[in-house]
């Protein structure tokens, strides 16, 4: 295995760990019967991930090539609101999540694990480079797209600084990070996991600019279709 896939090992697998320490500091703190089972239940998704990592390395496969290890119905909907759970645990940070009309029934086809992966690198990612008393809007919409099938459509959106649009390729691959960025704790691997994952489903991701300052990533995944369709 090489130094790169072991450093996303690391990287992915350092994510799980702090969603789990998120947690862990709830659970001192008095808590009613339903905020610890939604607190042990995040814990417990964290190490189903982790899981799922230390599967992928005792087998040698890379940890963004999830196709060649499961591919399983899941629910956008629901994949974003454990995320949106889990990483406002994991980062203090207010996460908001829109569903809109449609959203709800979206299934893609692959790993689940590896997809939760993605949107929590996402979050982690806006909620690292945005000011902090600011939201992080996540919205969840079905895309119809006539003739080619309809496609899962997941947005982050932030209030940080943005991406210049002649990095907003680069930025994609390992170890790139922008010059401004380098006094801020982190490797460059989390967006590479994100293109490598996003493309084994057969999506796509993009950056943005949103509207008033600030980033949107924009993900597109297959939608599963219905019989009827």
């Amino acid at each position: 295995m090489s130094h790169a896939d072991i450093a996303l090992f690391a990287h992915e697998l350092r994510g799980t760990l702090t969603v789990i320490a998120g947690y862990a500091a709830l659970l001192r703190h008095p808590l009613g019967e339903r905020e610890q089972t939604a607190a042990l239940d995040g814990i417990e998704r964290a190490i189903a991930r982790a899981d799922s990592l230390c599967g992928d390395a005792l087998e040698g496969r890379p940890p963004a090539s999830p196709r060649a290890r499961v591919s399983e119905p899941v629910s956008v909907a629901e994949l974003a609101q454990q995320t949106v759970v889990d990483q406002h645990s994991a980062t203090s940070r207010d996460v908001r999540l829109r569903l809109e009309p449609g959203a709800e029934d979206l299934v893609v086809i692959g790993d689940g694990q590896a997809l939760s992966r993605v949107l929590g690198n996402l979050i982690g990612n806006a909620a690292k480079y945005s000011p902090g008393d600011l939201p992080i809007d996540v919205r969840v919409a079905r895309e119809v797209r006539p003739f080619l099938g309809d496609a899962a459509l997941i947005e982050i959106s932030d209030r940080g600084p943005g991406i210049p649009a002649d990095m907003r390729e680069r930025i994609f691959e390992p170890f790139e990070r922008l010059q401004r960025d380098q006094s801020t704790p982190g490797s460059g691997l989390g967006l590479a996991v994100v293109k490598n994952v996003i493309a084994a489903h057969d999506g796509h991701v993009q950056i943005v600019d949103r509207e008033g300052g600030g980033t949107v990533i924009r993900v597109e995944l297959p939608a599963k279709q219905s019989p009827q369709t």
